[in-house]
């Protein structure tokens, strides 16, 4: 009974032990044990506090270097993307209670010791894990935050990566310009902000975010740094107006990104009208230069039917009818390229033509798909400068899609009389 006073304070005699001690039992405590400690009572969330901010805890939670190159182990991989998980989890248990810019400031404080952004340059930025470290850290932390905290989030941290200011940089010059600060700032907002979204409502806010204060034309080039194709460490900006995919996986790598890209803006952000994304996509197939038809057609393809019918409206109501049978025949090259049914053109070319304001302007678009095929067929065979079998493939592939959409045409137009 006479010693009934030393284990009076709030943690009973954990209070009696000194504190070196104390930091001595947290080291043999699981992170995730240590966080939950955090929201047990304020006394030992200080406790914790004070231990998280020492030389030793430091060791402890993140007990082996940040590597800037790659991981060879699967598992090894695993396992350091779960500590910075975990570590993320502490820091969000420990400052539940905090403002919210002292918990950033306390998340950017955390990064600066580990983050090669801040303290050096990345190399080889392809094989660094830090980024993706940190992008796990910071999504754990910042979960469950209303969008106004996420925004002040964002905001922070791109004034303080200055990321913001190297997209400004891109944007105002030549596509290519500065090739190694253009894949830096992709893997930057990809591996920190996108890579890390558990849903696709969550990915279109950050999309969102890294575009809003940008003109369409800037949004579109930005897109397509994040999601156009990569080769060599070097964005491919000038790949979509000089060649085209061979295979569907080619067409995968160039296209899908940028597709699921569009879809998510479309389907999941308030911010983004449909006219925002037509104007949008539209502006992309002209960045840097214009897209050849057939790389339109596949972008069309790869973002589905409803955005494919909103952009080819908007080029029937528009009057660019000339386009439009263009990419009719892209699209019927880019289906039997890509095994798709040919009868999903018949859908689309029913879908737009009441879009168009006269009969005469739509027999023109008919007339047009068919005269298309003609002058592709006459241009291979006369001007193709390739080796004679590519021509020979080129002539082949332009016959098969042009039966191909007249056997559908066709049968569209005896359905009656063929079902009767």
């Amino acid at each position: 009974m006479e010693n009934n006073w030393n284990c009076s304070g709030p943690l009973g005699f954990f209070d009696m032990l000194p504190l070196e001690l104390k930091f001595l039992i947290f080291t043999y405590l699981p992170v995730v044990e240590l966080s939950c400690l955090t929201i047990t009572s304020k006394s030992l969330r200080n406790y914790v506090e004070l231990y998280r901010n020492t030389e030793r805890a430091q060791k402890y939670l993140i007990p082996y270097p940040v590597s800037h190159s790659a991981l060879p182990d699967t598992d090894q991989q695993q396992k350091f993307y779960d500590q910075f998980r975990k570590c993320g989890l502490l820091l969000k248990r420990s400052t539940c209670l905090y403002a919210t810019k002292d918990r950033l400031n306390l998340v950017q404080g955390f990064a600066q010791k580990y983050l090669c952004s801040f303290n050096q340059v990345c190399h080889n930025p392809f094989h660094c894990a830090a980024l993706k470290c940190y992008g796990i850290f910071l999504h754990t932390v910042i979960a469950g935050w209303d969008d106004k905290e996420c925004i002040r989030a964002f905001e922070i941290i791109s004034q303080t990566t200055v990321m913001i200011r190297h997209l400004e940089t891109i944007v105002r010059y030549k596509a290519g310009a500065f090739s190694e600060l253009e894949i830096h700032v992709r893997i930057f907002f990809r591996r920190v902000f996108l890579n890390q979204c558990q849903s696709k409502p969550e990915k279109a806010f950050w999309l969102n975010l890294i575009m809003k204060s940008f003109p369409m034309v800037h949004q579109a080039r930005i897109l397509f740094l994040l999601y156009g194709p990569v080769c060599d460490n070097e964005i491919q900006w000038y790949e979509l107006c000089e060649s085209t995919p061979t295979t569907k996986e080619q067409a995968v790598i160039c296209f899908g990104d940028l597709a699921n890209a569009f879809r998510i803006l479309y389907l999941h952000c308030k911010d983004w009208t449909e006219d925002a994304v037509v104007s949008v996509i539209d502006e992309l197939m002209s960045a840097p230069e214009e897209w050849l038809s057939e790389n339109v057609a596949t972008l069309l393809l790869f973002c589905g039917d409803c955005l494919t019918m909103k952009v080819l409206t908007s080029k029937a109501i528009n009057g660019r009818i000339s386009e439009l049978s263009n990419i009719i025949l892209s699209l019927c090259l880019v289906c039997l390229r890509q095994e798709q049914p040919m009868s999903w053109i018949i859908n689309v070319i029913r879908n737009v033509l009441p879009a168009m304001d006269s009969s005469r302007v739509r027999i023109a678009f008919l007339f047009g798909i068919v005269d298309m095929f003609k002058e592709s067929v006459i241009d291979v065979h006369e001007f193709g400068d390739t080796a004679e079998d590519e021509v020979s493939r080129d002539l082949q592939n332009l016959l098969d899609a042009q039966a191909s959409l007249t056997k559908e045409l066709i049968a569209a137009a005896f359905q009656g009389i063929l079902n009767s």
